[in-house]
């Protein structure tokens, strides 16, 4: 069930396409990334639906779901789809144009979160819980929301008070440093 693109629609599609190399034209809407998806539920507008809305050009429909924010990049969507399309590579495409363009999010948190944990992963080569935990809740201009869930943790030691660098490290902050230049000289590229 393809839909054939129009001119209006298809800049989306080839913009999309040339930032991430996947052609959502070749989706079908067969709804199995849906039927794989852990937060598919949650979500205003499913994988499937994300598709269908990219090959339509629906692009205020798509940040207006919040669809793209609440993926949590676990790649289930990539590895069952028949056509070999990388739809989180898609999502982050999206992502990284609402980034750009400073589209409406109605998750703002939840990419707030996505940033604070790559930084504790680079710098601890881990996310350490702790952190993660504060600055998630001081984003969220909830300081002390599920206070009370802290102190068991605590007591049990399911939460560190001090972090320990992780072996490997040192090399995980090379590599994101190389992803991060590499990203830049694409971007300088595109403009």
């Amino acid at each position: 069930m393809r839909m054939e693109a129009s001119n209006e629609n298809r800049d989306l599609s080839q913009e999309l396409q040339g930032m991430t190399g996947e052609n959502v034209t070749l989706c079908d809407l067969c709804q199995k990334c849906t039927l794989v998806c852990p937060t598919a539920y949650a979500m205003g507008m499913k994988p499937h639906e994300l598709m269908g809305s990219i090959q339509r050009g629906e692009l205020e429909e798509i940040y207006w779901s919040g669809a793209i924010w609440l993926c949590i990049s676990c790649e289930a969507c990539n590895t069952c789809c028949p056509k070999g399309i990388n739809v989180l590579r898609l999502i982050e495409g999206l992502r990284e144009m609402a980034q750009r363009f400073d589209y409406y999010n109605p998750e703002a948190a939840t990419a707030s979160m996505h940033r604070i944990f790559l930084n504790l992963v680079e710098r601890w080569g881990k996310a350490y819980l702790l952190p993660l935990i504060v600055w998630t809740h001081l984003t969220m201009l909830a300081p002390f929301k599920d206070i009370e869930l802290m102190s068991p943790l605590l007591l049990k030691r399911r939460i560190k008070l001090i972090p320990r660098k992780q072996q490997g490290a040192k090399k995980l902050r090379q590599i994101l440093s190389r992803i991060q230049a590499l990203e830049r000289e694409e971007g300088a590229k595109r403009e």
